[in-house]
């Protein structure tokens, strides 16, 4: 652990930030902006195994940042760190929650973290709400904010409910005084890192770093404009405040999520592996802008808004040295296509007026068909209903039961399954 030093001559800093479940994705976006927001100090909590802190603590809380263009990487150091913690170290996050100069903390735990319960040796959200009592019982009066940077929407809402479950009656009662809660939209493609970039950082900087972090140019964080009290100034990073987070989750899962789906299924239909490929596959993309048009439209959004949001989602797609594969994407399709696609089709007036979305749909349908008939497996949580639908030997009823794996059944879903067993056939075959 990073122990902190004698201040006493160093400039006043504005206030505390602590992270907790810090990984790739927290080191390559939130932490960043706030490196570039300047005058906070920074702790940071693991996961679950205390190994990035081990990790970073052995290197001055220091790492490379790798952001990887499509044509050369750029290197720099991220510094913000000053102390790193493992996950259990619930001694530390009281002291540092109940001192009057955190006034924030963020918070990248996965989505399985807000539903870890109640027992602070296995969730998070648990630990943070007995340092909000800590913090209550020290008689702190100034508002602390907790800020949601995992990718699922409401976040703010879903923290909110994991903190008060697992708090005790005296805090619940404090919380609505001294505690808001911030939702947020987060976007930047973090693949893993390799020894490569291990040798570049060191190449580039000299720091011997075993822990750096690969990212995309891209970074986009849309910020709930809802503080109370102190936070960094994190628009010079570039992060947007608004009072409709909402509406940029929207435009996220319908434009890029929706696409990602989509390139997902008929890419590989059309014999891609990457990205990079399905965005250069012209039937593909072709299918992509039809998406595109449809979500738009159902998008209250100013149009040059929409025309920049796209031309970088082309850009990012088209990056081959991220190398996405879509098989990775691919996973979990009956969960994400009745939020990316189903919506997009019922308020544009039905299948005929959403090809594009259709089109989402019937890839996914083929693909698990195919890829279960060949033995394969599917990642999804309804693995063995695609298998047992994929088995059926009629189109019609093969689509039937794999649309209501999407949450549409009878005369409600026979429009799409017909648009869909249409569509198959039109798809690009590799």
């Amino acid at each position: 652990m990073t122990t902190s030093t004698d201040t006493t001559d160093a400039p006043q800093r504005e206030g505390r930030l602590v992270h907790l479940g810090i990984g790739n994705f927290a080191r390559a976006h939130t932490l960043v902006a706030t490196q570039q927001a300047g005058g906070w100090d920074v702790a940071v909590f693991t996961g679950r195994s205390p190994a990035m802190a081990d990790a970073l603590n052995a290197q001055d809380d220091k790492y490379g940042l790798v952001v990887r263009g499509p044509e050369r990487d750029e290197v720099e150091i991220i510094d913000v760190i000053g102390e790193a913690y493992a996950a259990d170290d619930v001694e530390a996050l009281d002291r540092l929650i109940a001192d009057p100069h955190t006034a924030v903390v963020t918070l990248t735990i996965t989505e399985k973290g807000y539903s870890a319960g109640t027992d602070p040796a296995t969730s998070a959200t648990a630990r943070l709400a007995g340092a909000l009592k800590a913090r209550r019982e020290a008689g702190v009066t100034e508002p602390i904010a907790l800020v949601s940077c995992d990718n699922l929407s409401g976040n703010g809402a879903v923290l909110r409910k994991a903190v008060l479950e697992a708090a005790d009656e005296e805090t619940r009662a404090w919380f609505e005084d001294h505690v808001d809660v911030i939702s947020t939209m987060v976007d930047r493609i973090t693949p893993s890192a390799s020894d490569a970039e291990k040798d570049l950082v060191a190449q580039e900087t000299g720091l011997q770093d075993q822990v750096p972090v690969v990212t995309e140019p891209f970074t986009e964080w849309v910020v709930q404009d809802a503080f109370r009290g102190r936070r960094p100034a994190w628009e010079k990073a570039g992060v947007q405040f608004t009072d409709d987070v909402e509406l940029h989750e929207l435009r996220k899962l319908r434009l890029l999520n929706g696409a990602h789906s989509l390139m997902a299924y008929a890419g590989q239909l059309a014999g891609c592996e990457r990205v990079d490929q399905a965005i250069g596959h012209r039937e593909v993309r072709t299918l992509v802008e039809t998406l595109w048009d449809e979500a738009r439209s159902t998008l209250p959004l100013p149009a040059d808004e929409l025309d920049a949001y796209t031309s970088a989602l082309e850009e990012r797609f088209r990056n081959p040295r991220l190398a996405d594969a879509l098989i990775r994407i691919a996973a979990d399709g009956s969960e994400k296509l009745r939020v990316r696609a189903l919506p997009v089709i019922a308020e544009r007036g039905g299948p005929d007026k959403a090809p594009g979305a259709v089109a989402a749909v019937a890839a996914w349908t083929a693909w698990v068909t195919d890829r279960s008939r060949g033995g394969h497996e599917i990642a999804d949580p309804r693995a063995e209903g695609i298998a047992q639908a994929a088995a059926l030997p009629d189109d019609g009823e093969r689509v039937t039961a794999l649309v209501a794996l999407l949450g549409l059944e009878g005369a409600e879903a026979q429009p799409l399954v017909e648009a869909v067993v249409a569509e198959e056939q039109r798809l690009p075959r590799g």
